[in-house]
């Protein structure tokens, strides 16, 4: 009896407490000069298991020069790449490994002060091999969206604006077609899939309408006649429930804003769609993510509307199967309250065994069933972008902020493992040991021993407690 004591009393504590992970390698790029700023646009993997960051760096002359750095597997650069245009506005948005050479989409400021669309080829060692001059003119700003492989080709897409009226060139000499884009959603792993453009067009009936773009069109208007925007989307092609996830900011009536979820075939007709209400609280899209079985997780922010301070703020999770029936709807349980008005984002991203992981400009977690987190870091950093990685490890990129006498904000990646440290308690000892021991055999997304994310806590996961096993100790 007193031996069943003992195992309860050490199995509630390590439930209590959170797992740990280890920072594998870190890597910054820092301005020229310590007062100046650097942003991610985007992170791309390549298929050498590299890493394609991008973005821009500020200058002390000539405003923002457009950045792109290549990191091997471990963390070192391997080159990077910087280019000016003609003005100060200036970045790579995407890329993408066609061809084994790397293609790179960038927006420049040409000699009239307007956006212009440029398309580089670099080597794989950072060589410059061309470039093309895709959209530029005196009277419009032509923003580069996504580069999409489609059909073993390179298709960009292009938002150009003239007179503050928007338009999307597909293409590389398109017809333009009315529509304020907001994004483009494909499956990078099914390039003979049609992308899908969303975005906005104004009626005479509402003020915003969403418009789905791709071989058919989809018009969503929501019932209270306001302002309805695409806002997260993601496609998953191979599956019996293939297809489309858009979601859509909406306003509601007395409820405020809601988000509407909805899932098409590949060629637009719509499966199901779901409205997410609340009256005591306004809701916004933030991220999503699919897993392999079709199940759809929106990760969403939260303005309360009652309670003190006033309008706290919080992130929630949402799940969704393949029928479209919302089957979890749990906040994010950080221990701290609401944020208080200040900024709040997050996104999510999921491994192939499912686990899921979100980022904000507060935290870094795994996340568990019913938002309980499996492991939780808290460094200065804004995270843009994540990559699960299939050993269990985690990639993360974003703006880190230092304060060393100026205010500096330097592009950071770090790469995480979990260290073995399933009780939080910063050694590696009997107690993880027993835990691991105690859940071995066992399958799911939610584990918390499964260190290796292929879904079950097996040898492999012992091998890496054994491996470290007294660290920290």
């Amino acid at each position: 009896m007193r031996a069943k004591i003992m195992l309860w009393a050490i199995m509630s504590a390590l439930v209590a407490a959170h797992a740990q992970v280890q920072e594998v390698w870190r890597y910054r790029y820092t301005p020229p000069e310590p007062w100046l700023m650097a942003q991610l646009e985007r992170m791309v993997r390549l298929e050498d298991g590299s890493l394609l960051i991008l973005g821009w760096t500020e200058t002390p002359l000539n405003g923002q020069d457009a950045l792109a750095i290549k990191l091997l597997p471990s963390g070192i650069p391997a080159w990077v790449y910087q280019q000016d245009g003609v003005r100060f506005d200036d970045a790579f948005v995407d890329a993408m490994e066609y061809n084994g050479t790397l293609w790179l989409l960038g927006r420049f400021t040409n000699e009239h002060g307007k956006l212009e669309t440029r398309l580089l080829n670099l080597s794989q060692s950072g060589q410059r091999l061309g470039e093309t001059l895709l959209f530029s003119d005196a009277d419009s700003h032509h923003r580069p969206l996504r580069l999409v492989n489609f059909y073993d080709g390179l298709l960009v897409y292009t938002e150009r604006i003239t007179n503050g009226r928007s338009q999307l060139l597909v293409g590389e000499y398109p017809d333009p077609i009315d529509l304020r884009p907001w994004g483009v959603i494909f499956d990078p792993t099914q390039p003979e899939s049609d992308p899908l453009a969303v975005g906005t067009l104004a009626t005479p009936f509402n003020a915003l309408d969403v418009v789905l773009l791709g071989d058919f069109r989809f018009y969503y208007s929501g019932p209270a006649g306001g302002f309805d925007s695409p806002i997260v989307g993601a496609a998953q092609f191979g599956t019996p429930s293939g297809g489309y996830w858009v979601g859509v900011q909406s306003e509601g009536s007395y409820t405020g804003e809601d988000i509407v979820l909805m899932h098409f075939t590949p060629s637009l007709q719509l499966r199901w769609g779901y409205r997410y209400t609340n009256a005591s609280h306004d809701d916004f899209a933030e991220s999503l993510a699919l897993d392999s079985q079709g199940n759809a997780y929106l990760l969403t922010r939260v303005h309360y509307w009652a309670g003190e301070p006033f309008e706290q703020r919080a992130l929630r999770l949402l799940k969704f199967n393949p029928q479209g029936a919302l089957v979890e709807d749990a906040l994010i349980q950080t221990g701290e309250p609401p944020n208080t008005r200040a900024h709040l984002a997050g996104i999510i991203r999921l491994n192939a065994a499912g686990q899921r992981f979100v980022a904000s400009n507060q935290f870094l977690a795994r996340v568990g069933q019913g938002g309980q987190l499996i492991w939780f870091r808290t460094p200065p950093i804004r995270f843009d972008a994540l990559i699960p990685e299939a050993d269990g490890s985690l990639i993360a990129a974003g703006e880190e902020s230092l304060d060393d006498g100026f205010i500096q904000r330097i592009l950071t990646v770090i790469k995480y493992a979990p260290n073995g440290d399933l009780d939080g308690n910063g050694c590696v000892d009997d107690a993880d040991l027993l835990r691991l021991l105690l859940a071995f055999g066992q399958s799911g997304a939610d584990l918390a021993e499964d260190l290796n994310g292929d879904g079950v806590v097996d040898d492999a996961d012992l091998l890496i407690v054994l491996f470290n096993f007294g660290s920290g100790c």
